[in-house]
């Protein structure tokens, strides 16, 4: 009798990487069990610049990981074009020494095989006007913009159809061990209270920033060389660029802003951190303020807008010995064989741009390592919802909404707006319109036919999960008036009794307020409000 909790392959990390190796294996006909210890995408994915790298930002430094950049971003835009924007990027200097560096960046791309283009910098202002206008040099590269969060959900996704289990929540705490041979993990299933066990012939370690953890139970003279940094990275309301913004010069400190839906991301920093601060990682005043200065360089009237919010995420960088601004951007597998352990690798490293490679060579190594003999499809074949693009005018007529809650549709869900609009007539309010979804989330214009439908395909387990798959509650009120709406839907679509969405409820305005203290007068302002809702209103302050 087969055993359930046998696997070809256990993959212990839910970010990209680890949901694209899920994909790729499973696509390739091997059993997979995915184990996130929180959500898909909660860790370094979920807490990037979500830039779809052209390459030209480490052209100078790391030309392999450049090179990778550009082939793999043109793979990305064929396979994920509801996910992907291709608004393409401009590198801008702003002083002298930025124009001297243009010379080498324009070498350097060349050398890398990674496109840049020179052109008049009042050509680049008249697209770009709220830029410095004091720029004196710019190159236009391809780059882009992807959505990190739906990237790894629609890689789960895709897995799971073809056969792959994934358990979020499910912390793994030990290596399985029979002899040098590792054979298995221990988790704990924090939905369920409870420890169990899962065993493999191949155990892969993607976890990023948090792989040492893993090696605990391994007697080794080569550890793991990780130099973990956090980033930190600000988001401005209002679209202020419809560009990607790059400073021409080496890697640093602020200079990127990033077009995401309706507001404008700006990072990021690199600062040393230990293991155990991987999961508390927050900004400081100090930091933000550093950030916007920085910012002023590229975008002068930055200060005019309103932070929306901001957050820290931790990389998984490969130790130099130098600078973290000197770390490779190039990604690594550990086999163990090496050290005497067999049935376990480690990757890390790399960038989200890469993680479909990463997933391609570490797959590739397992299938050998098993005797399989199948080749990756994961280049040519479409993520779901991905088989074509589907413009604006689509979503506004089928789904009966206004411009700015299409323009976000179109980068979300592609294909699926037919699944979504069949959502529509389940939820229409009676003054609206037949057909016109009602809004759950008003800010960052999200539906309830988009909340119902990952409820139904995108591993849904808490309220807190909406928010990572649809962007409900990123938007300037911090949640004011929509979570409630999600604990209406919560308690018609599951069986959790009032106290389980209650606690769901807690911690997710934990996590959306636990920025106040350091956030400006507008996030401040807009939490205190969020307060007086939730804590007088609902009645929860006896749990904060």
């Amino acid at each position: 009798m087969a055993n359930k909790n046998k696997f070809d392959c256990i993959i212990v990390g839910g970010g990209a990487t680890g949901a694209g190796i899920a994909r790729d294996l499973s696509l390739r006909g091997l059993s997979v069990l995915l184990l996130e210890k929180n959500d898909l995408s909660e860790g370094t994915t979920g807490r990037c610049h979500a830039m779809l790298h052209s390459g030209g930002r480490y052209v100078y430094k790391d030309k392999i990981a450049a090179t990778e950049c550009a082939i793999e971003s043109e793979i990305l835009l064929k396979i994920a074009p509801h996910i992907t924007e291709m608004c393409g990027g401009f590198f801008i200097a702003v002083d002298e020494e930025d124009v001297e560096y243009g010379d080498i960046f324009e070498k350097s791309c060349r050398e890398a095989e990674v496109f840049c283009e020179e052109l008049n910098p009042q050509e680049f202002l008249a697209q770009e006007p709220k830029c410095n206008s004091e720029v004196k040099r710019v190159f236009r590269v391809n780059d882009g913009y992807i959505d990190p969060f739906l990237l790894t959900y629609y890689n789960a996704y895709d897995a799971k159809l073809n056969g792959a289990k994934i358990k979020t929540y499910s912390k793994v705490e030990n290596l399985l061990l029979k002899g040098s041979d590792i054979v298995g993990v221990e988790y704990y299933d924090k939905l369920k209270n409870a420890t169990k066990e899962a065993y493999s012939d191949m155990l892969i370690n993607a976890t990023g920033p948090w792989a040492q953890y893993l090696e605990k139970d391994l007697e080794l003279e080569r550890p793991l060389q990780i130099s973990p940094t956090m980033g930190s990275l600000l988001v401005i309301q209002n679209r202020l660029v419809d560009h990607l913004i790059n400073r021409l010069r080496k890697p640093g400190d602020g200079d990127i802003f990033v077009p995401s839906h309706q507001s404008v991301i700006l990072g990021t920093t690199s600062i040393p951190k230990n293991y155990e601060e991987l999961d508390h990682l927050l900004a400081d005043r100090e930091e933000i303020e550093y950030l916007l200065d920085l910012g002023e360089y590229l975008i002068p009237s930055i200060r005019e807008y309103n932070l929306l919010r901001f957050y820290s995420g931790a990389r998984p960088l490969v130790a130099s010995g130098g600078s973290p601004r000197e770390a490779s951007r190039k990604f690594e597998v550990i086999d163990y064989e090496e050290e005497g352990y067999s049935g376990f690798i480690t990757i890390f490293g790399g960038k989200l741009t890469t993680y479909r490679l990463m997933a391609e060579k570490v797959s590739d190594l397992i299938c050998e390592k098993l005797g399989i003999v199948k080749d990756c499809t994961t280049a040519g074949k479409t993520l779901p919802g991905g088989e074509r693009k589907v413009p604006m005018k689509t979503f506004k007529e089928k789904l009966h909404v206004e411009g700015k809650t299409a323009f976000d549709m179109q980068y979300k869900w592609g294909t699926f707006y037919n699944e979504i609009s069949e959502l529509c007539q389940t939820c229409i309010e009676s003054y609206n319109t037949s057909g016109k979804p009602r809004m759950i989330c008003e800010c960052e214009h999200v539906t309830e036919p988009e909340i119902s439908w990952v409820k139904e395909n995108l591993h849904v387990k808490v309220i807190d999960d909406y928010r990572r798959r649809t962007r409900q509650a990123m938007g300037p009120c911090q949640g004011q008036f929509c979570y409630y709406k999600i604990c209406d839907l919560e308690s018609k679509w599951t069986n959790k009794t009032h106290n389980q969405i209650i606690d769901e409820l807690t911690a997710a305005l934990k996590k959306r307020w636990k920025t106040e203290s350091h956030g400006g007068d507008f996030i401040k302002k807009q939490i205190k409000l969020s307060k007086y809702l939730y804590l007088l209103g609902g009645n929860l302050n006896e749990r904060f």
